[in-house]
């Protein structure tokens, strides 16, 4: 049971050095954040459980560094790659690791999540709070 879902893992962490399409759901989330620099801009989407992190405007086939930060975790930085449109982009699950994210009746977690990326050209940030909680139904 556990091992098809650590293999759907490992190949999503190897992808993650490359642009995603974006998927047509995410396109209809709400905007939490952006930055512009020129023609290059950062966008950060979410449905209110995933964020749909994007770069566009980078020179196409470049490498960018890709940094993010959320609370007490260890930070994330990645080395990625532009495609062919100058775009990059990846999803994001927020969250933190001991925390009950559902597993208690009384459970919550919150932060901020700051997303950095610098390429040729492009020195983009943007930070966006997000709230995980337990919904109890009287």
């Amino acid at each position: 049971m556990y091992r098809p879902i650590l293999a759907v893992l490992a190949a999503a962490m190897l992808a993650a050095g490359s642009a995603e399409a974006r998927p047509p759901i995410a396109a209809k989330w709400p905007l939490l954040a952006f930055d512009r620099q020129g023609s290059c801009e950062l966008t950060i989407n979410s449905n209110g459980k995933f964020m749909w992190i994007e770069a566009s405007g980078l020179i196409p086939g470049t490498r960018a560094s890709f940094a993010l930060s959320n609370a007490r975790m260890k930070p994330i930085a990645w080395n990625v790659l532009a495609d062919s449109s100058g775009s990059w982009s990846t999803a994001y699950l927020p969250l933190l690791w001991g925390e009950g994210d559902g597993t208690l009746r009384n459970a919550t977690s919150a932060s901020t999540v700051a997303v950095r990326i610098d390429a040729p050209g492009c020195e983009l940030a943007a930070s966006a709070p997000w709230k995980r909680e337990v919904r109890v139904i009287p």
